[in-house]
């Protein structure tokens, strides 16, 4: 009984999942763009997707996203305006494009918590050089798909001159970018541009560490396992009504790195599932649950517990 009412409501419109509501999915396009009369869906893609494409795409693959074309059933909705135009794409739509044409793609926008700093030769801080770079950074993750957070994962991004010429830039934290030392050399007598760039490289590398390539084989210790071998076990705990939990299910059933959900077990205060996943990197679970107002925690038999 329970089966059936949960078939009969896949078929009503759900409450908008994560997915769904990304922003980066939203591409917005200037007065440059609007048309008259019915919208020419060609001439907006050929806009839009390229700064779709900016924001989920690792900068490696960004040509093969390109050679893709348009796609229209990848657009949600087109909403023009008198001086612009939105045009929502389908997000269970685009991964899945990104990934039938195995190009990997940023399928949860990396959050951040950013923190930059100046020094100069003797060791003061800059801080009008540390907060025009700041500036740059907020400007920069908005247009590449970055959210930047106090919530997010650490990242802090050293500056310090050497001498007149020469700048070293220590990057560490928790993201899964590694740490690394880099020295270059800054001729310009104006050196903030050269830093803002240097920054919007370091910000896109932390942001591709996170791609998701399909098809990647496990590589955690489970040495010869694929995709297709790699499940795992999640029993969700929460009373709610039972709209809630199909959304939850559908939302999660369409995200890209999963390759089938199949229930388990179900009733109204506990749902258990068995997830085959496309690759074995289970990192991205926590946020994905957390972000839908769940704690995530591992069992001792190796399944987890969302509650």
């Amino acid at each position: 009984m329970m089966r059936l009412a949960l078939m009969l409501l896949l078929l009503v419109p759900f409450p908008a999942t994560a997915q769904q509501a990304d922003a980066r999915l939203n591409v917005e396009l200037g007065e440059e763009t609007v048309m008259q009369g019915a919208p020419d869906t060609n001439a907006l893609l050929d806009e839009a997707l390229p700064v779709l494409w900016d924001r989920i795409v690792p900068v490696a693959n960004r040509a093969s996203a390109d050679g893709l074309g348009r796609d229209s059933r990848m657009v949600a909705r087109i909403i023009p305006g008198r001086a612009t135009t939105l045009v929502e794409f389908h997000g269970e739509r685009v991964f899945e494009v990104l990934r039938e044409a195995h190009i990997p793609a940023i399928v949860t926008a990396p959050r951040f918590h950013l923190l930059i700093s100046v020094r100069n030769v003797p060791g003061q801080e800059m801080q009008q050089t540390g907060q025009l770079l700041v500036q740059e950074a907020e400007h920069f993750a908005r247009l590449h798909g970055i959210e930047l957070s106090d919530g997010g994962a650490g990242l802090v991004l050293s500056w310090h001159w050497l001498d007149a010429t020469h700048a070293e830039l220590s990057v560490r934290g928790q993201t899964r970018l590694a740490e690394f030392v880099e020295t270059r050399e800054i001729t310009d007598a104006d050196s903030l541009p050269a830093l803002q760039a240097w920054l919007d490289e370091v910000l896109l590398r932390a942001r591709d560490a996170y791609a998701f390539v399909p098809g990647t084989p496990v590589d955690d210790g489970m040495t010869g396992m694929t995709a297709d071998d790699f499940r795992v076990h999640i029993t969700v705990r929460r009373s709610g009504s039972l709209l809630e939990q199909v959304a939850l299910e559908d939302s999660l059933a369409r995200d890209p790195r999963v390759r089938r959900l199949l229930p388990e077990t179900l009733s109204i205060t506990m749902q258990r599932y068995a997830l085959k996943l496309e690759g074995g990197d289970t990192s991205w679970l926590g946020e994905w649950f957390a972000r839908r107002g769940y704690r995530l925690d591992r069992l001792a038999d190796g399944s987890w517990v969302a509650q």
